[in-house]
C-alpha cells in the first residue's frame, strides 16, 4: 500500500499526487541520501537519462529495491548500436543497419542502402534523432548534422514498410508480463507532417497488432532480447517498451526504450484496472512470477498533447495556461510550473490531455473537448490524434 509519494523535480500537476522534492537527480549522492533519510522503500525511475547513467545502479548498491534498468541494460535506449548487436546476436528481426562512426563511413552506408534510408544518431535524442529520408540529399544532410559534432555515432538503417506499434512488457530478467500496447503520433503538424518529436500523442489499445502478432513480437523480438541480456550478465528489470513495425514479413524491432514513455504512459495508467505499485515492487525484487498480471479495461484510451509553439525547436516558454476541470478527462502535466500562482508552459510538450471511450471516436472526441476548453494561447496540438483508426471504426461498422 502506498503511504507516501516523492517526486523530483515534479511539477505542479504531479504535486497534486506527491510531495515535490528539489533534487538534482544527475547527483546520486544526494539521492542516495534523501533515500536514506526519509527511508524509502521503492525507487521509480522515470527518464531515460538517469538509467542510461547509472542511477538504478547506484541505488541498488546502496540497498534501496529500483524499478528500472541498470546502466549496462540501459543502453537498449541509450545506444542503437548496442541494440542492434543485442538483435545480431539473438537473431532478432529488425531492420538491416551498418553502424557508423564518421563523416565517410555514413556516406559509404548511404550509397550501400540508397533511399528511402533511415538515419539515428546512435545515443540519447528525446524522440528526435531520427531522420526517415525520402532522398540521398536528405539523408547526407543529416549524416552531415550529426557529424558536425565531435565524437557522433550514427546508425543507418533500411527503409521498412509497415504500421508502427509500440508493446510493453514488465520483466524483472526473468518473468516477463505484457504490459499493454499503443500507437503514437511522432509527427508535430496533422497528417504526421514535419519533424520528429517526443510524441504529439497516442492511443491505446493498438489494434492492429492482434492477439497472434503480440504473442509472435513476445516469442522473437521480447523473449530472445530478454534472455541475451540475462545471459551475458546484465538482466533487464523495469519495463521494456518495443517500438516496432508490421512488414509484410511480421513484426520487426525498430527500437527499445528504458522506460514507459511519453505520451503512450497517460494512456496505459488510463486503462490499467489493477494496482501498479506491487507489480513494480515485485519487479525490482526479482518475484514477478509471483504477482497477478496487471489487468486492463476493455475501453480505448486516448491523449493529446499540447505543446508550447515552436516544438520540436525552440519552445516559447513562459506562455499562461488557464486549466479548468475537464472532468472526465485528466491533464497531465510535462513542462509547466507555477509563477505568482499562474500556471505556465516551461517546457516543449506541456500538457497531455486524456480521455477513454468505449470507442476510439468516442475518446478522441471527448479529449478534443477538454482540450477546447483550456486556454493557451503560445500553445498549439493536432486535431487528428487516432483518426487513422477511427477511420478503421467507421471502416468495420
Amino acid at each position: 500500500m502506498l503511504t507516501k509519494l516523492y517526486a523530483a523535480p515534479g511539477n505542479p500537476g504531479i504535486g497534486e499526487e506527491a510531495e515535490i522534492v528539489a533534487l538534482d537527480v544527475a547527483d546520486h549522492t544526494a539521492v542516495i541520501d534523501f533515500c536514506r533519510s526519509h527511508t524509502i522503500d521503492l525507487v521509480v525511475v522515470g527518464p531515460e537519462a538517469p538509467l542510461v547513467a547509472g542511477i538504478a545502479d547506484d541505488l541498488r548498491a546502496a540497498g534501496f529495491a529500483v524499478f528500472g534498468p541498470s546502466k549496462a541494460a540501459a543502453q537498449l535506449e541509450g545506444s542503437k548500436a548496442f541494440t542492434k548487436a543485442v538483435c545480431d546476436r539473438a537473431d532478432i528481426p529488425t531492420a538491416r543497419y551498418r553502424a557508423v562512426h564518421t563523416l565517410d563511413e555514413a556516406r559509404a552506408a548511404l550509397d550501400q542502402f540508397g533511399a528511402p534510408v533511415v538515419v539515428k544518431a546512435d545515443g540519447l535524442a528525446a524522440g528526435k534523432g531520427v531522420t526517415v529520408a525520402m532522398t540521398i540529399a536528405e539523408a547526407t544532410g543529416a549524416v552531415e548534422h550529426l557529424f558536425s559534432e565531435s565524437g557522433a555515432s550514427a546508425v543507418i538503417e533500411e527503409f521498412l514498410t509497415g504500421e508502427e506499434v509500440s508493446l510493453f512488457v514488465l520483466t524483472d530478467g526473468t518473468a516477463m508480463v505484457p504490459f499493454g500496447t499503443a500507437q503514437d503520433h511522432k509527427r508535430v503538424g496533422d497528417g504526421d507532417t514535419g519533424p520528429n518529436t517526443g510524441g504529439m500523442g497516442a492511443y491505446s489499445p493498438a489494434r492492429v497488432l492482434t492477439p497472434e502478432l503480440e504473442q509472435r513480437a513476445l516469442d522473437t523480438i521480447i523473449a530472445p532480447t530478454v534472455a541475451t541480456l540475462s545471459r551475458e550478465g546484465m538482466p533487464y528489470s523495469g519495463v521494456l517498451y518495443a517500438g516496432l513495425i508490421l512488414t509484410a514479413d511480421g513484426p520487426k524491432l525498430i527500437e527499445y526504450n528504458a522506460r514507459f514513455g511519453d505520451p503512450e504512459c497517460q494512456v496505459l495508467m488510463m486503462r490499467l484496472d489493477s494496482d501498479l505499485l506491487p507489480l513494480m515492487l515485485a519487479v525490482a525484487e526479482g518475484r514477478l512470477a509471483e504477482v497477478p498480471a496487471p489487468v486492463f479495461r476493455d475501453e480505448v484510451a486516448l491523449t493529446v498533447v499540447m505543446a508550447a509553439r515552436g516544438y520540436p525547436g525552440a519552445p516559447d516558454t513562459g506562455g499562461a495556461i488557464g486549466l479548468p476541470k475537464v472532468e472526465p478527462a485528466k491533464v497531465f502535466q510535462a513542462g509547466t510550473q507555477l509563477a505568482d500562482g499562474q500556471l505556465v508552459a516551461t517546457g516543449g510538450r506541456v500538457l497531455a490531455v486524456t480521455t477513454t471511450g468505449p470507442t476510439v471516436a468516442a475518446a478522441q472526441a471527448a479529449a478534443y473537448r477538454a482540450v477546447d476548453m483550456i486556454d493557451f494561447p503560445t500553445g498549439f496540438c493536432r486535431r487528428d490524434i487516432g483518426s487513422r483508426e477511427v477511420e478503421r471504426e467507421l471502416g468495420s461498422g
